[in-house]
């Protein structure tokens, strides 16, 4: 596996990830902004405004490769002004691919990054009832429960460390 930073040619394999994880994972009306996250995270513009987190001052993104060059997962973080948080966002991992660890080098990647270059920030991230025992078992605790929160029967758990 290598983890390596997003380009704008991984766009259709991200895309592809993020549908392989439809309707479970993520709500279909999710779809929109992801694209719009991605295609903002392909720009290499001077100056710094995230589509989707009006609270953002910064964002990495990252794609997993498999050992054929495949994307088999993505995922980033954003950091928040003011405050001292980074904000784990749009991680996932092909749903022919779950459960052989690529999730957690995934996270453990983006943990690193941020305790390097944050390392007073604590982690947050939103995430479903399907995938909030996975980041529990990555160090990190429930904070609020809001049901229905990303779609119909699509409960939002937040969480940090």
């Amino acid at each position: 596996m290598k983890i390596r930073k997003y380009l704008p040619s991984d766009f259709e394999g991200c895309m592809a990830v993020f549908d392989s994880n439809l309707p479970l994972y993520f709500d279909d009306l999710e779809r929109p902004q992801f694209a719009t996250w991605l295609e903002h995270c392909g720009n290499n513009a001077l100056e710094y405004k995230s589509p989707t987190y009006s609270n953002a001052e910064f964002d990495s993104y990252e794609v997993v490769e498999d050992e054929q060059g495949k994307i088999v997962g993505c995922g980033g973080y954003y950091v928040c002004k003011d405050l001292l948080e980074a904000r784990l966002a749009w991680g996932m991992i092909h749903s022919g691919c779950h459960g052989k660890g690529i999730g957690t080098l995934l996270f453990q990647s983006r943990e690193e990054d941020i305790s390097i270059k944050y390392p007073k920030h604590i982690i947050t991230l939103g995430t479903s009832q399907h995938t909030f025992p996975f980041y529990e078992k990555m160090g990190m605790r429930v904070l609020e429960i809001i049901p229905n929160g990303y779609g119909e029967n699509l409960h939002q758990y937040n969480m940090e460390k």
